[in-house]
This record gives structure tokens, sequence and C-alpha cells, in this order.
């Protein structure tokens, strides 16, 4: 019998252990390790997954990296078309997506390798579908989540279906991992979210992306309850909408900022998303008793998006009579990216064993 040892229980971890659990079956023995897990609230900013507003925006590939990785959306796209018509509980639901850019780049205008390849309806509106101030858009078939059930979905599935060992446990160093395991030659998968290391510390093309959302109780019937669109200004702004199902609210962000690790909400930027949204998704917005328009903001939202120079690291590494494989550095991807991650992950596994 092969021994996993997952670090990590964010929307990566999680995939990576339902991607071997479901195809490896009892020949595997796994065990999440990690400080973070679903069912652990309130959750810290830098668990970053139940924060995330969780739908799939294809973009094309501006780079090696991006054009490397974007194949693992399309394996997440294909099953999570399963799960959303065989496990409805996981919260997972297609609905359309639309894209406006106020002024695009010629990676979209050329709609470049990565953008709609394997995307369902995929099309580019034409000149009457567009708003003032928008020079293209495109429509496409996509899913939304809520993330935070997701996670939990995932999570019950691996302990109670699939008899995973959840862990506990703040890692100073990823070879610190292999004490949680029977074997003396575990495989040790990295999927914390800035890249652990084997010695301490943490992948030097590493670097956060924050993010602040606005998680908002709209008004019941409001146009956007199946569909989630993103807005491009001009200024290089990005405002959306992301629908959360299972009565999860909307999602109203958003902010990009990259190495910056405020944790804490900022009114400048909660005052900007209130500003933006209100002129692109009015409908959004209830009326109080003197006909006054407002958010009904439930939560500021706040998390850091792990990402990498390079895209994901899919390294394998010997240490040792250890070995490791490491999924790490999907940046704002993480979900988009999530099973096509795990089932790589899987994949090497396989290529390994015969060698353990």
């Amino acid at each position: 019998m092969t021994e996993v040892i997952i670090v990590g229980a964010g929307v990566l971890g999680l995939s990576a252990a339902f991607a071997i659990a479901e195809n490896a079956g009892p020949s595997v023995k796994i065990t999440v390790v990690a400080e973070h897990d679903p069912e652990s609230t309130p959750f810290s900013p830098k668990y970053t997954s139940p924060w995330a507003g969780a739908h799939f925006r294809p973009f094309p590939s501006k780079n090696p990296a991006e054009l490397k990785d974007y194949p693992l959306a399309r394996v997440t796209l294909s099953r999570f078309k399963e799960l959303a018509k065989t496990n409805p509980e996981s919260s997972i639901k297609f609905i359309k997506g639309t894209e406006y850019f106020g002024a695009p780049d010629r990676f979209y205008q050329n709609l470049t390798e990565g953008y709609k390849e394997g995307i369902d309806n995929f099309r580019v509106l034409e000149n009457s579908e567009l708003p003032p101030d928008v020079k293209m858009g495109t429509e496409y078939d996509t899913f939304v989540m809520n993330s935070p059930h997701y996670l939990v979905f995932l999570y019950r599935k691996l302990r109670f279906q699939y008899d995973v060992k959840f862990v506990k446990a703040r890692l100073g160093s990823l070879s610190e991992a292999p004490k949680y395991a029977d074997s003396p030659n575990p495989v040790v998968v990295n999927c914390t979210g800035m890249g652990l290391m084997w010695d301490g510390g943490y992948d030097p093309a590493c670097f956060p992306i924050r993010g602040q959302t606005l998680l908002v109780n709209p008004p019941t019937g409001n146009k956007y309850e199946n569909i989630t669109v993103t807005h491009q200004s001009a200024s290089n702004e990005w405002t959306f909408c992301i629908p959360r199902p299972l009565d999860g609210g909307m999602i109203l962000g958003g902010t990009k900022q990259p190495y910056e690790t405020d944790e804490a909400p900022r009114p400048e930027d909660t005052k900007a998303l209130i500003e933006r949204g209100s002129k692109l998704f009015p409908e959004l917005m209830k009326t109080d008793d003197k006909g006054r328009k407002y958010f009904d903001i439930v939560r500021v939202n706040v998390g850091f998006r792990p990402a990498r120079d390079g895209g994901i690291n899919f390294a394998v590494e010997r240490r040792g009579n250890v070995t490791v494989i490491n999924a790490y550095g999907a940046g704002g991807s993480g979900y988009e990216f999530s099973y096509g991650v795990g089932h790589k992950v899987y994949q090497l596994l396989v290529s390994l064993r015969s060698k353990l």
C-alpha cells in the first residue's frame, strides 16, 4: 500500500485527496495535514479558499506558464459538469458568463489560445449588444459555486466516504510531514499555498495577491441570479458579480493587489467597490424606506491568492526515503484548476508507484 501525506487543506489539497481517493481507491492511504480546514471557523484570511468568489473565467494565455497551465481548467470543467449533475449538494452550478472590456488587449482581441478552447457556447458579442464604454464582450457557459459549501462537501466526502484522515497541525517545514505517516517511505504532496519548502521557508517564486470583495444579500429575483458578469474598464479596474448557489448571496468584487498583505478590510477598497458596483450592477441594491439605494453588505472578505512566477509547481523531488510531489502556485485560479491539479497529482503518483 502506498501512503500519501497531503500538506494543505485548501481547494488544491482537498482536490488532490479527492482525485487520488476516487481513482486509486483503498490501495492508497491518505492523510491530510493542515493548519486550517473547512469546518474550522472563523476562517483566517491566510486560508484563502473559503473567501473565493469561485467562478470560472477563462483567459487567453499571455506567457508560457499560462499556456502550460490552462488545460488544467478544462479537466476541472469536465469533472465539475459531472458533479453538478450527480452531487448538487456540492453547490456547483452551470450558468452563463459574460465579460465586458473597455480596452481589450491583443490577446483578448485575437482570442489567443487558452480563452475559448473547450468552452461551451463561447461567442464574441455583437457591437449592438455592448453597453456604453465597452469595446468588446464575450459570453460562454461557465460554473459558479458557494466556495465554503464546496470545501465542506469535499472534506466530508473524503472523511466519511473515502476514510481520509485529517490532522490539524502547523508545519514549520515540509520535512515534518513524514512523521504523520506509518510507512518509512511515504509520498508527500505539497499543496501549501505559498510553497512551504523542505527545510523551512517558502518558495521565493511565490507571492500573495490581496483580494477584497463584498458578500451582499441582493433583492430576490434579480437578473444576476443565473449569470456571472465581469467588467474590465479602460483603466484596468475589474468589477464582477458572482452568485453563490444554495442561498449564499452574491459576491461583488474585487481587487487584485500583488505583494500586499494587509489582512484588515480597507475602507477605501470597500468604498470603491460600492461606487463601481452601484454603477454596473444597480439591480443588486436594495431600497430603504426613504427610497435610497444601498448594498446589503453581509461581510467584507479579504483573502490572499497564492500566486507563483512560472505558474504551478509540479516538480517531483526525492528527499531520502521520501518522495515529494509539489502542487502549488495557482494564484487566483485555484478553483478553476482544482480538479485538474488533483488529477495531475494522481497521474504523477501512478508513475511513481512502481518505483516506491
